[in-house]
């Protein structure tokens, strides 16, 4: 619209004139976009690996299954396990056994699902003496890191089903890749 007035005439404040028209006309409040999201505030980095982590369910997988997937967020290290019950007990045993390999983490952020707020999986982690934080309902970016880890759980398993393989193999695989891949490049330096 500013474009096009500027190509035909011109006046002092043209552009915030027409910037005022747009936000007080309501047919383009409805169609236009969304205003952009207040910017979020950048996850410190914890001093060491299994301090902070998050934790996301994937599913209902081909196979009636669901994942959950936690992602430690200092080291990117991730668990993922699949089952076909997913309730909060399920969830503890799911994790129990996790913190039986790999210790107690001191926070552990989740969203809104119903098993991570219900009061078995509260009662759980504070016994554990673990904070248990929940995202902004509707938010997935405040547990981005999980999100994104998501993603290439999900493509790896697409292509996994195209390439009619087992999916529980094709996981394995990738997560061992995944996990054993160092974070860096390291480079010789000569002087």
């Amino acid at each position: 619209m500013k474009g096009r007035l500027r190509s035909k005439v011109w006046w002092p404040r043209i552009d915030k004139d027409v910037e005022q028209l747009v936000k007080a006309c309501k047919g383009c409040t409805l169609v236009g976009l969304p205003n952009p999201p207040a910017p979020m505030k950048r996850r410190e980095l914890p001093a060491a690996p299994w301090i902070d982590v998050t934790m996301d369910l994937m599913g209902r997988l081909p196979s009636n299954e669901y994942l959950l997937v936690v992602v430690d967020y200092y080291s990117r290290y991730k668990e993922v396990k699949n089952y076909k019950n997913i309730t909060s007990i399920q969830i503890i045993k799911i994790v129990k056994e996790m913190f039986s390999r790999l210790g107690y983490p001191i926070s552990i952020t989740a969203d809104n699902g119903k098993q991570f707020v219900s009061e078995e999986f509260r009662s759980f982690f504070k016994e554990c003496n673990i904070k248990l934080f929940s995202t902004v309902p509707y938010w997935p970016q405040l547990i981005g890191e999980v999100e994104r880890q998501n993603r290439d759980i999900l493509k790896r398993l697409c292509i996994s089903q195209i390439e009619r393989k087992d999916l529980k193999e094709c996981l394995w695989k990738y997560l061992l890749m995944y996990n054993s891949t160092p974070p860096y490049s390291y480079r010789e330096v000569t002087v």
